[in-house]
């Protein structure tokens, strides 16, 4: 999220929602305080006429007889065919109406001294109209004042946003400068807002969690190292002892032992693999490893998988090829995709080639499941008839990400075709 933009920022969010609060405040108050003086005019007429009725009404009963109005605006008419035109015929269709505008400028208010059977007194307010009368006056002048209102609500929704985002940005900051391999013992929670200080709290505790999980990581690869290669290395001297003395072995026998040893090479070097991952370190420049070779070990391995069998192993690899790739690393990478391929193929063909820096493994077996197809690489994640325990492809996905390589697999029911691309080469 880019700083200044204010389309999805926390600055931009509280501009919006308090200029378009201050714009509706503003339209509404001009609004309220228009109907409010529109009321309080029509409210004075009806109060004023309604007072010179009383005193009428008050000069009948006392002398029988219907004075005058006091008021020249004011006028009295015993019946209902005496009024003007233009109030008889709004009369005609609403007769309960009060107001009436007239021809012209005209303006009207009636009361009933007996409902619609009269006597009537009108009162003609034209003269005394103030907000009709400048209702577009009124108009302006409520405009330009929520206009004033929202370029203030501008000016402090800018001032205010500035307020609140910038302590909000100074920890974004923080946060972004942060390395993952130097992570620094506590992060500064002392915020003067309440909220930031919380969240950077969050941060702090979050920061010492990661902290201690590196450290736990740490002892125990470092505690998987010696306790891994110290039974690694007992066995694999006490084979070599073994071998020293093959007069006293049979052949199957000193089969048996061969394995052991070329498995115990195979561990020590996967154990070293491992934990070089474990701890994120890249590795070493190889001056080079052979690939034909080491595909052709991973065969002769995996090839009890192919036991009973009617499948065909083609290997394309030049003898030539070189990957700038510790043995151990390309030994996992072969051993999980050579070995899936025996695995799940039971007729038809393997073919391992390795061609414009990519390893390709493809089989012609049952496939993959289509349920899994997408998270096959995720960690203990198998299909229903695997045997193992979902660990293979995952490790070689951490390997591909680790070397930054790429790594393709599409697999249907007729066989699946796993690459690796973007090998370095010598």
């Amino acid at each position: 999220m880019a700083k200044g933009s204010n389309t999805t920022s926390l600055r931009g969010l509280i501009v919006r929602n308090f200029i378009g609060f201050a714009v509706f405040s503003a339209v509404m108050f001009s609004a309220v305080n228009f109907m409010i003086a529109y009321v309080i005019e029509d409210k004075y007429f009806n109060l004023h006429l309604q007072a010179e009725a009383d005193y009428l009404a008050s000069q009948h009963s006392t002398h029988g007889s219907w004075p005058e109005p006091r008021f020249s605006y004011m006028k009295f008419y015993p019946k209902a065919d005496e009024l003007p035109a233009e109030i008889s015929l709004v009369l005609a269709t609403e007769p309960d109406r009060v107001e009436f505008p007239g021809t012209g400028e005209k303006y009207f208010h009636i009361h009933r001294f007996n409902r619609n059977q009269g006597p009537f007194l009108v009162s003609e307010v034209s003269d005394m109209l103030m907000v009709r009368s400048h209702t577009r006056f009124i108009v302006l002048v409520l405009s330009i004042i929520a206009a004033l209102v929202t370029l203030l609500a501008v000016y402090f929704a800018f001032k205010l946003a500035n307020r609140t985002a910038r302590p909000m940005s100074q920890l974004a900051d923080s946060v972004s400068s942060l390395k993952p391999d130097s992570l620094p013992a506590h992060f500064p929670a002392n915020q003067p807002e309440d909220e930031v200080r919380e969240l950077a709290g969050a941060i702090d505790q979050m920061i010492s969690r990661v902290n201690h999980f590196i450290n736990r990581e740490q002892h125990f690869t470092r505690d998987v190292s010696h306790e891994l290669r110290t039974p690694i290395s007992v066995i694999k001297s006490s084979v070599e002892v073994l071998l020293q003395h093959t007069e006293q072995l049979d052949n199957e026998q000193l089969k048996t032992l061969k394995q052991i040893d070329f498995a115990c090479v195979q561990m020590e070097q996967t154990v070293v693999t491992l934990l070089s991952l474990a701890r994120e370190k890249n590795h070493h420049q190889t001056p080079g490893t052979k690939l034909l070779p080491l595909v052709e070990k991973s065969v002769l391995q995996q090839a009890n998988l192919l036991r009973d069998k009617t499948v065909e192993v083609e290997i394309e690899v030049a003898k030539g090829v070189q990957l700038l790739m510790q043995e151990a690393e390309i030994l996992i990478l072969l051993s999980n995709l050579i070995g899936n391929a025996f695995q799940y193929t039971t007729q038809g063909t393997v073919r391992i080639a390795f061609h414009a820096r990519e390893l390709t493994v493809t089989d012609t077996g049952t496939g993959i499941e289509d349920a899994i197809q997408n998270r096959v690489t995720e960690p203990l994640m198998k299909g229903k008839a695997s045997p193992g325990f979902g660990i293979g492809l995952s490790l070689v996905a951490r390997l591909c990400e680790h070397h930054n390589l790429t790594l393709k697999i599409v697999s249907t029911d007729q066989g699946t075709t796993v690459s690796i691309g973007d090998l370095p080469i010598r």
